[in-house]
């Protein structure tokens, strides 16, 4: 993705309390990406309509009502940028997602990642799987302004896309402020080593730390520094989160393998994990371009 292209963003609203929250957060993105246009969507499940609801002149009224509703409330928000709402019916939204990105390209897509407010996660849990582009989830206690994003590092093929997001971010034409900083979860080697002894593990861990810094220093140095930070007895996802919080960042940005097909849907521990984890840190999930 060209550093200087306009974003087309696409946004899922549920007419619930998060999409004030969402829209909010889009007006903080209007400060600091080009935005070319945003598409606001909401699906009207069929399942979930009365029978007496479910002919087609009725749900053609319902769309109508939704599209109104939406659209005026995006005016009187004042919202400055290109933007249109689409009202889709299937019976999974993430149908209707899909079918979004099959007439036209999104650059990114925002989703509400509820923390306090009720909701399961299922749909951007299945999302971050099968939408072809970039997914940022924004919890409902998200802070503002964002001036700290950090780049989960793992050395992968999704490291250069990693950074073209925090070189968005940071090097925003808008002139806001933003720090990013770049972090290295070593693993802990307990679960796949569960005979090794405190001092071989302490061992493997710092050749792991010794590698990767190597790595960073011969490819990367010009970027930014790295922390390199031990997982320990935890999980790379919950070292993420804690350090995310330790940092106070506002914005996580790390790489998630996906699939634009239903029949292999695979999805890298970590953003698994991440996905199921309570945070008020943005995730921005990248996928590799090809």
């Amino acid at each position: 993705m060209e550093m200087n292209k306009k974003l087309d963003i696409l946004i899922g609203l549920d007419l619930s309390i998060m999409d004030q929250f969402l829209l909010k957060y889009m007006q903080v993105l209007d400060q600091i990406l080009d935005i070319n246009k945003a598409t606001y969507v909401h699906n009207l499940k069929l399942g979930e309509l009365p029978k007496e609801l479910m002919q087609p002149e009725s749900i053609s009224r319902i769309k109508e009502r939704i599209e109104n509703k939406l659209t005026q409330y995006l005016h009187l928000a004042g919202v400055s940028y290109d933007f249109e709402v689409i009202v889709t019916v299937e019976g999974y939204t993430e149908l209707a997602f899909m079918n979004l990105a099959k007439k036209a390209t999104y650059d990114l897509l925002v989703l509400g990642n509820k923390q306090e407010l009720e909701g399961t996660g299922a749909l951007s849990d299945k999302l971050v799987r099968i939408f072809p582009s970039s997914i940022l989830l924004v919890p409902d206690t998200f802070n503002v302004p964002i001036t700290t994003i950090i780049d989960a590092i793992d050395f992968s093929k999704y490291t250069s896309a990693i950074m073209s997001w925090a070189d968005r971010f940071k090097n925003n034409s808008k002139g806001q402020r933003i720090e990013h900083s770049a972090v290295y979860i070593s693993k802990s080697y307990l679960g796949s080593y569960p005979t090794m002894t405190t001092r071989e593990l302490e061992r493997v861990t710092r050749e792991d730390i010794r590698e990767k810094q190597d790595k960073w220093n011969k490819r990367y140095a010009n970027y930014s520094d790295i922390d390199i930070v031990p997982a320990g007895e935890r999980n790379v996802s919950a070292s993420l989160i804690e350090y995310a919080r330790s940092k106070e960042a506002d914005l996580l940005i790390l790489g998630v393998k996906g699939t634009t097909g239903f029949k292999e849907i695979f999805l890298g521990s970590v953003a698994n994990h991440l996905l199921h984890r309570p945070t008020n840190t943005c995730l921005l999930f990248v996928k590799h371009s090809k």
